[in-house]
């Protein structure tokens, strides 16, 4: 479990210093916002070949010689980005670095889901929560770097962070309690997305997946547009720094209330949180509107992957790729959007996306939570 959790941490801090550093990549490499939207996308392709190959295999393969080897190749490829000469090249590497961390992400909820199986969603929003708080020191990371270093040295100190969690797997024996997964085969496929809880996952996670995208990549480069000074290199700091409270409040409410009717109240207060925020806010009222939001955005991920996971526990190692792949169709779709609308109006104006994507959420929770198959019920 601390090995996983690190590892995750390390992963949010890899992932919010990219975004921190979008506005840098744009200067140094002198490229369009067009072309910073690739980085998303790019970045998703590694990570679902690795979910979609070692996922579904999760109860034949050795868990603990594919941990090892998705945490030695992070490393290696966060050195190599932190010498890319080109954009290009760059573009590559996050590719290279999305798969080596999507070998250890295709193994660690199934692991989790087996050690802890009276207490999965709680073990998973808390396994969320470290990634929270490894994303919210991601940009901190950055501005402490950047002003005193190159932006390369950013991936040095991560690539650094990889080695203990290398060395504490190491010395682990192999994980007990996995030994019940099942295998999974394209026959399984239909029944498995039958299912209310997955199905209800899959669709909610689209929209999940590309609410967080467009915060992660472009809410930088919105604080740009919009403050000046010290506040601009912490705003997606204050949006992350809700993830870490708001995933140990969702690990305490997932075990209380139902999947359905929690997710259901938060959908509908991030759509007014949203609208709030990018529709006249300003100042320091936005600022803690964008807090607000990110308290209620960080429960809806692990909140829904618990959800899939609950209706079909044998297969956890499955829905968690399915759950996955959901996202990254999201994650990586979204931001290119938002910077094609960003390079024909402005950036402020693309991100008026995020209200609709709230409310489209919410009518997909509500729709769920109505279903007339009892979903609510079934799938908590």
């Amino acid at each position: 479990m601390i090995a996983i959790f690190l590892f995750v941490g390390i992963t949010g801090a890899t992932i919010q210093a990219r975004g921190a550093l979008v506005p840098t990549f744009e200067t140094f490499f002198g490229v369009s916002k067009s072309q910073l939207g690739l980085l998303t996308p790019v970045g998703t392709v590694g990570y679902l070949v690795a979910m979609l190959t070692l996922g579904s295999a999760s109860g034949r393969v050795d868990v603990r010689r594919f941990l090892l080897a998705g945490v030695a190749l992070t490393g290696v490829s966060l050195l190599a980005l932190g010498a890319a000469p080109g954009f290009l090249v760059l573009l590559g590497l996050v590719g290279m670095r999305s798969l080596a961390s999507g070998v250890f992400r295709a193994l660690d909820r199934p692991t989790l889901s087996h050690l802890y199986p009276e207490s999965r969603a709680r073990m998973i929003n808390l396994q969320e929560m470290t990634w929270a708080i490894g994303a919210t020191a991601g940009p901190l990371l950055v501005t402490a770097i950047v002003s005193q270093y190159s932006w390369r040295a950013t991936y040095l100190v991560l690539a650094a962070l990889t080695v203990p969690v290398f060395v504490l797997i190491w010395r682990l024996d192999a994980p007990t309690g996995t030994t019940n997964e099942r295998s999974f085969g394209l026959s399984d496929l239909r029944p498995l997305l039958a299912k209310p809880g997955i199905y209800g996952m899959v669709v909610a996670l689209v929209f999940v997946g590309s609410i967080e995208s467009i915060y992660f990549t472009w809410l930088p480069s919105y604080a740009d547009a919009t403050f000046s000074g010290w506040i601009t290199g912490v705003v997606l700091s204050i949006y992350l720094a809700a993830y870490v409270p708001g995933r140990w409040l969702f690990s305490r409410l997932s075990d209380r209330f139902s999947f359905t009717r929690l997710l259901v109240v938060t959908t509908v207060l991030l759509t007014g949180l949203t609208y709030l925020a990018f529709s006249g806010a300003n100042g320091y009222v936005l600022l803690g509107s964008i807090f607000g939001v990110g308290l209620l955005v960080s429960g809806l991920f692990p909140t829904l992957i618990s959800m899939g996971i609950e209706a079909m526990p044998s297969f956890s190692g499955p829905v968690n790729v399915v759950a996955n792949v959901a996202t990254q169709i999201g994650f990586s779709t979204a931001p290119v959007i938002v910077g094609v609308l960003a390079d024909a109006t402005s950036i402020e104006t693309a991100i008026l996306v995020q209200i609709g994507l709230a409310g489209l959420l919410a009518l997909v929770m509500v729709v769920l939570e109505l279903g007339p198959t009892g979903t609510a019920s079934a799938v908590s």
